[in-house]
């Protein structure tokens, strides 16, 4: 897939997370944020280090005074390794109101974050949440295999599909 930005070949789409991510990326580059209307390569983290995005609700709940990243992963020629941790409030929390009490962005539709995050998620990562199919090989209890024909275009099967199973 290319950038509607700049047509650059991604990896993963230019988007702004949720809340907040911790990320390792292991020394891999890739890893691009949009600051002043221009990509510029993320620090690289590995070795004890970790980045940390802000996302979209945060920005919300904090009235703007904690901005979020727009991001992107670039297309490599190296097989890019990352681990995020998505943390994320409680699937009823209320995220209607702001540290000071206005209503968010957010809360003029949803009261609670779950309703948000259903129609968030999607948006900013499509075929997330997508059932993979089990190929015709054998099946074992409620484990099915998976086929190559299951992995996601930049080649993954996602871990949280197969939870959804």
């Amino acid at each position: 897939m290319y950038s509607a930005f700049d047509g650059v070949l991604l990896k993963e789409i230019e988007h702004v997370d949720s809340t907040v991510t911790v990320l390792s990326t292991f020394n891999n580059t890739g890893l691009q944020m949009l600051y002043k209307n221009k990509y510029w390569e993320a620090p690289v983290s590995g070795h004890n280090s970790f980045i940390i995005n802000i996302g979209k609700l945060i920005e919300d709940i904090t009235d703007n005074q904690i901005v979020s990243v727009r991001h992107r992963v670039i297309e490599i020629p190296l097989t890019r390794y990352s681990i995020p941790f998505f943390f994320n409030p409680s699937f009823d929390a209320d995220i209607s109101v702001s540290m000071t009490g206005k209503r968010t962005e957010a809360g003029q539709k949803y009261q609670i974050f779950g309703e948000w995050m259903k129609d968030y998620l999607p948006a900013v990562e499509p075929g997330l949440l997508q059932q993979p199919t089990p190929s015709s090989g054998t099946e074992h209890g409620d484990n099915a295999d998976y086929s190559t024909n299951d992995l996601e275009e930049n080649g993954y099967l996602h871990f949280t599909q197969l939870a959804l199973n």
